[in-house]
């Protein structure tokens, strides 16, 4: 079941409440064409695709959501997948198939939901790719905000995550963008501070027993990987290894970013994704 609020201004996008498997998820549709689908990072929501949601508009029919526990969307006590909300979100907004746009954790979910229904996904564009399992403990500040996520205390988690995933391991606070890093800690303080956010029951979260990277050779849809130069060892050197693994990938590294590279670096990245998804529909 959905509700729909249309704007009042023509061309303008579709607010959906969609509900689905006990989840209340808040979504937007914009746009005609092809489709395209955005799954944000876990530290954020929905709003990191302000700048890609409208512009792709233009030329595709686009669809972006508030995964479980994040933004606007709810979190029920009850296990989950993320791929399997996919499909329902998806299914209520009449996509039958779709370019998939994923971010971190967000990436992670578009390669559970692309081996299990690949006639599904027509490609695959994936920024700082996550996955469950292959996270970033090597750096003192990816372990800080480990040790946050254990307290669960929402001001260290704030604080570290910002440290950790906007500045990197290479860069000082000073060095990186304002209006980032104004985005970016709205979106997770918000998320850390949710008592019935992901964060707090991440444990009910079910993922593939057999994990994505071993079975990179199952994709043969298109895939554009993109990471910053400044994001954490791990997560620059898990998108080397998808790029070496996947049968049809390119690899594209931003200078002067960190874990949301495109926030920091929309000027690179949104040309990158409309040539991507130029190419594809050719």
């Amino acid at each position: 079941m959905s509700m729909t609020f249309s704007h009042r201004k023509s061309g303008a996008p579709q607010v959906r409440w969609i509900e689905a498997g006990g989840v209340h998820f808040h979504a937007e549709l914009a746009g005609r064409g092809d489709a395209v689908a955005m799954l944000h990072g876990f530290l954020v929501d929905s709003g990191q695709w302000d700048e890609e949601f409208g512009a792709l508009a233009d030329d595709h029919r686009v669809l972006r959501y508030d995964l479980r526990g994040f933004g606007r969307s709810s979190m029920p006590d009850a296990p989950f997948s993320h791929h399997d909300d996919l499909a329902n979100v998806l299914d209520a907004s009449g996509i039958q198939r779709t370019a998939l746009i994923g971010c971190s954790g967000g990436a992670g979910t578009a390669f559970d939901f692309a081996l299990a229904q690949p006639e599904r996904v027509s490609a695959l564009a994936l920024i700082g790719a996550g996955y469950w399992g292959y996270y970033a403990t090597r750096t003192p500040e990816a372990l800080a905000f480990w040790a946050a996520v254990q307290s669960g205390d929402p001001a260290a988690l704030l604080e570290t995550s910002l440290r950790a995933f906007l500045d990197g391991p290479r860069r000082a606070s000073e060095q990186t963008r304002g209006d980032a890093r104004r985005r970016i800690a709205a979106m997770s303080e918000w998320n850390f501070g949710c008592a019935d956010g992901y964060w707090k029951h991440a444990s009910l979260q079910r993922n593939p027993q057999v994990p994505a990277p071993e079975r990179l050779a199952e994709l043969r849809m298109p895939v554009l990987l993109i990471v910053g130069e400044e994001d954490q060892p791990e997560v620059i050197e898990l998108s080397e290894c998808l790029a070496a693994g996947l049968p049809d990938a390119r690899l594209v590294r931003v200078p002067d970013a960190g874990h949301h590279v495109n926030i920091e670096r929309p000027d690179l990245v949104l040309p990158l994704l409309r040539d991507f998804l130029a190419e594809v529909r050719a």
